[in-house]
Parts: structure tokens; sequence; C-alpha cells
């Protein structure tokens, strides 16, 4: 029994000491950005993308934890903003707004 334990533990633990998934929705007047913007979370120095769907959802899964610069590239334009990747999955359900002709990235 003790073995099955640790056996257990060597294949899912690794798994839990990592960050977690980034997921959530990106709307612009109240509808979604639509698909393909192209989404980037750079941690320290490595980066992982996605894009929309036509939802304007996305999912992306980020081994590191702490603090990450989110980046959407919608319009020919790149707002950022800071998100933290935890353990497990966290939502991120963002506006795109404009404030003097550039889009800014704000958490519902």
């Amino acid at each position: 029994m003790i073995r099955v334990f640790f056996m257990l533990i060597m294949l899912f633990g690794p798994s839990v000491l990592y960050g977690g998934e980034i997921r959530g929705t990106i709307t612009e007047g109240g509808k979604s950005i639509g698909a393909g913007a192209a989404i980037e979370v750079r941690c320290g120095e490595k980066s992982y993308s996605t894009t929309t769907d036509r939802y304007g959802a996305y999912r992306l899964f980020v081994p590191e934890k702490g603090k990450c610069q989110f980046t959407l590239t919608h319009r020919n334009q790149t707002p950022t903003r800071e998100v933290i990747s935890f353990e497990d999955s966290t939502r991120y359900d963002m506006t795109l707004e404009q404030e003097g002709g550039q889009y800014v990235l704000r958490r519902k």
C-alpha cells in the first residue's frame, strides 16, 4: 500500500509543484474580440502563446508560478498587463478599451 502511494506521488507530485492554467475571455464593447488574436504570456525568460477562439476565449498552460506579463496582439496593437500564475487554474476575463487611441487591457 505504501509503495502504491509513493508511486502515485512520483507520477503526479511534480505537476502540483508547478504553475497551472491561465484561461479566460477577452471582450471589446461587450462583444467577443473574435478568433485569431495572438496571446503571449511571458514569465521570466520563458514565454507561452496561444490564440483566441471565435468567442474570444483563450487557454494556456504556464508551468511557472508567480508574476507574468500578458500581451495581446489585436489590430496592430499590443496591450499588456500583469497576470499571476498559480498552482491551479486561474481565470482572467478581460475587456479591451481604448484610451487616447491606444488599447488597454482591464480585468473584468
